[in-house]
Order: C-alpha cells, then structure tokens, then sequence
C-alpha cells in the first residue's frame, strides 16, 4: 500500500508540476535545433559560395610588393569540403547528439532536483517518515520513474534527429541499425546520470551541489580515462561510442558488439548499485525516535 501511494506522489509530482512536459519539450527543442541550424548553414554554403561569381577585389598590402586579393584569402579554405560535411547526414547526426546530450543530462538534473534531495532540504518528509513510511517505498518510485522516462524520451528524441538528419541531408544516410542503437546508448547515458544524480543527492540532501558536480566530474572523468587509454567498457565512453557508430564509415557491430553490450551493463549495474547506496545512508541516517532508551547503569 505504501509503494502504490508512493508512486502516486511521485508521478504526480512529475507531471502536475509540468517537469514531464518541460522535459518533453526542451529534449525534442535541443535534439532538433542542430538538424535545423547545420541544414541552414548547408543551404547558405550552397547558396552563397558554390553559386556566387568570383570576387575581383583585391587589397593591396603595404609591406613590399605582395598583394592579397579575396579570391586568394578563399582559395585557402576548402569550400568543397565544408560543403560536404553540411550535405553528411551521419556527420551531422552524429554531431548532434554527442553536442546535446551534455545539455541534456543537466537539463534532466536541474528539473529533477526536487525528487533528487530537494524534499530532504525543505524538511518535507520528516512526518511521513516519522509515520512509518519506509525509505525502500519511498526510494523506488523515485529510481523507476525518473531514469526510465529520462531514457524513453532521449532515446525517442535522438530517433527523432536521425530521421530529421536523413530528410535534412542528401549524402550518407544513417541506417536503421545505426540510429536506433545510438538512440539506445544515448539514453542509458543519460539514465545513468539521472541514476547517478538522484543517489548522490539523496545521500546528501544537496541536489544543487551534486548536479553541478556531476555534470563537471562527468567531463572530467571521461578526459582522464581517455588520458589512461581507457576507452571502452564503461559508461563515460558512450558519447565517444555514438561517434563512431553514426561518423565512421567502416565502423563494424561484429567488432564492437562485446563493447556495446559490456559498456550497457555496466551503467544498469552502477544504477542498481547507486539505488542501495542512497537506501544504505537514508537507512544509516534514520533516527528512531521510538526506541526505548535503556539507562547506563
């Protein structure tokens, strides 16, 4: 009876106070606002350099004999190359989300610190828990609806700006496969930091202070790993996996199966093992104000 109220506190909370229609609206707004920015900045490359006659002026230095006109300023740029990168519909797929997913793990936080610790702050569950609510009824609803739907909408979303990508640009199609199993590591990423935000803020009751700190340490964390030469089989790796999934063309699944499925488990592992961590502290925390006390002597 506990856990069902729970979840209807909890669910409540998400969507009454609209964080659920906030999440919705900003992930779809960021996962679609690149697809849209590099297709405009493709049709003006096209437009404005490929179409354009030469430019005849030219600006005479006034050190020695040299001249430099702008045709030669452009010359240097390899305009043919630009043009093609902003026609590549893997690139700019893949661009997009390893661009937005750092956004979208802080956004998450931010709108989630409430559940994250925030009523442990403002002292909002000193009486139910002093009633007999338990920390284990309390704490699932939280671990459940949270990171799942963190992930639905992610994974959603990247699908998304897959299919905005292959309409956007004509060159190098994602494939199915590709998308959808980038949108997948997308979203255990951002579960995983979802998980990881809630149990440290719970612990600490500093939802604000654990969301800066993960988003900082999270980048951090992924720089020296990468420093160590450690790439592969764990979670700070993802965005670096998306990469070479939708960017590499000879990138292979028979290669990198073991990677993907290894790397996945080991963020589900760290989000079960975070939930009994915040279940251990809340519980070490606990002060039972009906035990009997016994004298010294």
């Amino acid at each position: 009876m506990q856990l069902k109220h729970c979840f209807k506190k909890e669910w409540s909370q998400f969507t009454r106070t609209f964080r659920l229609l906030a999440l919705i609206l900003i992930f779809f707004a960021m996962f679609m606002s690149y697809p849209a920015l590099f297709g405009f900045a493709g049709s003006i490359l096209n437009k404005d350099f490929l179409e354009s006659p030469p430019i005849e002026e030219s600006a005479a230095v006034s050190l020695g004999t040299v001249k430099t006109s702008a045709n030669d300023i452009m010359s240097e740029i390899d305009m043919d190359a630009m043009v093609k990168m902003y026609s590549d519909a893997g690139l700019m797929f893949g661009t997009t989300v390893v661009m937005t997913l750092s956004s979208c793990v802080l956004v998450a936080m931010l709108l989630f610190m409430s559940a994250a610790g925030g009523e442990q702050k403002k002292r909002a569950m000193i009486v139910p828990l002093s009633s007999g609510l338990k920390f284990k009824n309390y704490l699932i609803p939280k671990f459940t609806i949270y990171p799942l739907f963190s992930f639905a909408i992610t994974f959603l979303c990247t699908t998304f700006a897959g299919v905005a990508c292959n309409i956007i640009f004509p060159n190098n199609h994602v494939k199915t496969e590709n998308m959808i199993v980038a949108a997948l590591l997308a979203g255990i990423y951002v579960m995983f930091i979802i998980t990881v935000h809630l149990s440290l803020g719970l612990c600490t009751s500093r939802p604000g202070i654990m969301a800066a700190a993960i988003y900082v340490g999270s980048s951090i964390v992924q720089s020296l790993l990468q420093g160590f030469g450690i790439t592969e089989y764990h979670p700070f790796a993802i965005t670096s996996m998306i990469g070479d999934i939708l960017m590499l063309p000879e990138y292979s699944f028979a290669d990198n199966m073991m990677n993907i499925v290894i790397t996945i488990t080991v963020a589900l592992v760290v989000c079960i093992v975070m939930f009994f961590l915040a279940l251990g502290v809340l519980n070490a925390k606990k002060i039972n104000n009906r035990e009997e006390i016994k004298p010294e002597f």
